[in-house]
């Protein structure tokens, strides 16, 4: 059966606060939609969300178990299959707080121009650095980050925790991008605003983003997530601006290297860091890897 609106949840180890994520969704008023699961979790976590899923026995809820992790491709596989128009992606640790979150989604394409949509972020752990409703990467490759506002307005960039496509947009420029490690949905907007589309935010499509610790895709240790954005933005800033774009990237990112340098207490923290921006360029120089697999 075709829906409207598909959703994806991928998940990775956190099976407590997933199943809290999806009675939420199940208890929606809208419910015109698909509900896809797609899970990367090791084999107890996974039995135990497949466990949940067969016990359920809810006709718009499907399971998928991923061998291989890695967000953008698992959000990838998600698109490969659903049947929707309209896609809403969420992170299997939020809350809803919308009474009608996902016809607060649906509403915003009632403008044609609009190819994806941001809702309101409660974050827990997450600090905003801008006072304004924003969400892009500036030219010195920082994240400017403000999704608590309470009106509409265009951004640069959904966040991956609370957004929607049309899939026409998926079909004109392709999926998510594998050789992305963070910033894959900044990676994918700024394809669609490229290809002539709008990003919305939506304060009416609202959740708390509980950054839950154990599971998803943070790193064991402070330095592995440094490297990690390191990486990630010089990939992104040499794909989208060319190497006239990274004199500024290069300039801040050195300040912060040494600033961690010293936090941390440890040269070797340099060498990380360096090590991951040569390998962030390295990436950019490859094809990207977009394309969604033949299912």
């Amino acid at each position: 059966m075709d829906h409207r609106v598909s959703i994806i949840v991928p998940t990775f180890n956190r099976p407590v606060v997933l199943q809290a994520t999806i009675d939420q969704v199940l208890a929606q008023p809208f419910s015109d939609y698909e509900l896809w699961i797609v899970d990367q979790s090791d084999p107890d976590a996974a039995a135990s969300n497949l466990d949940y899923v067969t016990r359920k026995q809810e006709s718009r809820l499907h399971y998928l178990h991923l061998a291989d992790k890695g967000l953008p491709n698992a959000r990838n596989e998600g698109l490969a299959r659903i049947s929707g128009e309209i896609v809403i992606f969420l992170d299997d640790d939020v809350l809803l707080l919308s009474e009608d979150f996902i016809g607060a989604h649906l509403v915003a394409y009632d403008d044609p121009t609009i190819g994806g949509v941001v809702g309101r972020h409660v974050e827990r752990s997450l600090k905003m650095n801008t006072g304004h409703t924003a969400c892009h990467v500036s030219w010195t490759g920082r994240t400017i980050f403000n999704l608590f506002g309470t009106e509409r307005t265009f951004v640069g960039s959904v966040k991956g925790s609370n957004m929607s496509f049309r899939m026409d947009v998926v079909r004109q420029i392709g999926g998510f991008d594998r050789r992305t490690h963070m910033l894959e949905e900044t990676d994918f907007s700024t394809r669609a605003r490229a290809a002539g589309w709008k990003i919305l935010f939506e304060p009416k499509a609202e959740i708390v983003h509980l950054s839950t610790q154990a599971g998803g895709v943070r790193q064991k240790n402070r330095l592995g997530t440094e490297a990690r954005r390191f990486r990630s933005t010089a990939y992104y800033v040499l794909k989208h601006r060319g190497f006239l774009g990274t004199p500024g990237f290069l300039g801040m990112f050195f300040l912060i290297a040494l600033h961690r340098t010293v936090r941390m207490r440890s040269l070797d923290t340099l060498r990380v860091l360096y090590q991951a921006v040569h390998t962030g360029f390295a990436e950019a120089m490859l094809p990207p890897d977009e394309v969604l697999p033949r299912v």
